[in-house]
């Protein structure tokens, strides 16, 4: 409003300007009282927990904190060639690779179409032609979402069989191709080693991965990403041969610093408590900025702060400390996220463990020397 109000003389004419200033006086004044009214109500009240991402699931949206880096290099790597390659995100469970590809193309990015399929979910299919038909009808839903014509409902008929199915999703992307012009459309498929699972197990045609590759070089607006636990030199043939030399790799890791003190302090706009400085620094040490630990931790705090403040009302301190962290650090929360501790361990190699054995008996950790020393092992 205060904008308005200085910039009208400017932007409207006259007479027409004075009239606006006032009417924009007359609701910033209104606005400022309710809001006030609000935020001493808000204060009354227990927290909104933000921190969606302690459960596993993605975090969308407002809440979806960090990772411009690893956003900012995959629009660089398909901005630079005509030809938009395929991009491999890896790396451990519970990194936030499933929130990656939620977030592409928010916001401002109104030209881009998200597809996206978790093969948690499609991977759980009969045959190949199934597995394009959920692909199709994804398409479909995004492609009406934004206002495109998409055609004639998929029919399942049409994908019993590979053969059948190209056909079919071919001539679904052929409708859509005139209508793309500055528009892209990014395929994103989650946990994208499960596709090679369904080849070995033969549900699934070994030339799916190469089928996918043609798309991508057919359709010049069609972007493929997948997710998953390994690069491309982990993977079987099947990937290798369709997308080796061509297909870009970009590790999803740890919350660099900056990212992690944000999501602790400002997990969303209108959060209302604060973290002593010594604690942002424990919770820190304590995940290294690992995306769910962090969240995990995050929001127990939070959680443990409600059931105070419903027992002490308004006179609850509003700040967090090191002494409301101490008591969360149980058997209990370790089981809570015993999925993604499981995950790591299940992941690595036997010398792997032996070095994490002995790393764990560390309070500050210890040289490459003694950690040699301890597990009999070099390199």
């Amino acid at each position: 409003m205060t904008e308005l109000i200085d910039s009208a003389a400017a932007t409207c004419p006259y007479p027409e300007w004075p009239l606006v200033q006032h009417v924009a006086r007359r609701w910033r004044d209104i606005v400022s009282q309710a809001g006030g009214t609000i935020g001493d109500e808000i204060l009354r009240q227990p927290v909104l927990n933000p921190y969606e991402g302690y459960s596993g699931l993605p975090v969308i949206g407002r809440t979806f904190i960090g990772r411009r880096e690893i956003l900012g290099n995959i629009e660089t790597k398909w901005a630079v060639s005509d030809l938009l390659p395929p991009i491999i995100l890896y790396g451990h469970r519970r990194m936030g690779k499933t929130s990656i590809l939620r977030n592409l193309g928010r916001g401002a990015d109104s030209h881009i179409i998200l597809v996206y399929l978790n093969m948690q979910d499609s991977g759980l299919v009969d045959h190949t032609g199934q597995l394009l038909l959920d692909m199709a009808e994804a398409l479909q839903r995004e492609a009406a979402r934004v206002g495109l014509q998409a055609g004639p409902s998929s029919r399942e008929a049409d994908y019993a069989t590979l053969g059948t199915a190209r056909r079919a999703l071919n001539a679904l992307l052929d409708h859509l191709d005139p209508q793309m012009r500055q528009m892209r459309l990014i395929l994103a498929v989650d946990e994208f080693e499960l596709i090679e699972a369904g080849i070995r197990e033969g549900r699934l045609d070994a030339g799916v991965p190469a089928y996918l590759r043609a798309l991508s070089q057919n359709y010049r607006w069609l972007a493929l990403i997948f997710a998953g636990l390994h690069t491309l030199d982990e993977m079987g043939h099947q990937y290798q041969s369709a997308f080796y030399g061509q297909a870009e790799h970009i590790k999803v890791g740890y919350l660099p610093y900056a990212d992690a003190m944000r999501l602790i302090t400002r997990p969303h706009p209108d959060f209302t408590l604060e973290y002593a400085p010594n604690l942002r620094a424990e919770l820190y040490r304590l995940s290294y900025g690992q995306p769910y630990l962090l969240q995990r931790l995050c929001w127990e705090m939070v959680n443990h702060w409600n059931v105070r403040f419903l027992q002490a009302g308004e006179k609850t301190p509003r700040e967090l400390t090191l002494a409301d962290l101490a008591p969360l650090l149980t058997p209990d929360f370790y089981h809570a996220a015993g999925y993604y501790f499981d995950g790591v361990w299940s992941n690595i190699t036997a010398d792997e463990r032996d070095v994490l054995r002995v790393l764990a008996e560390q309070e500050e950790g210890c040289s490459i020397s003694d950690l040699t020393t301890a597990t009999g092992k070099r390199g």
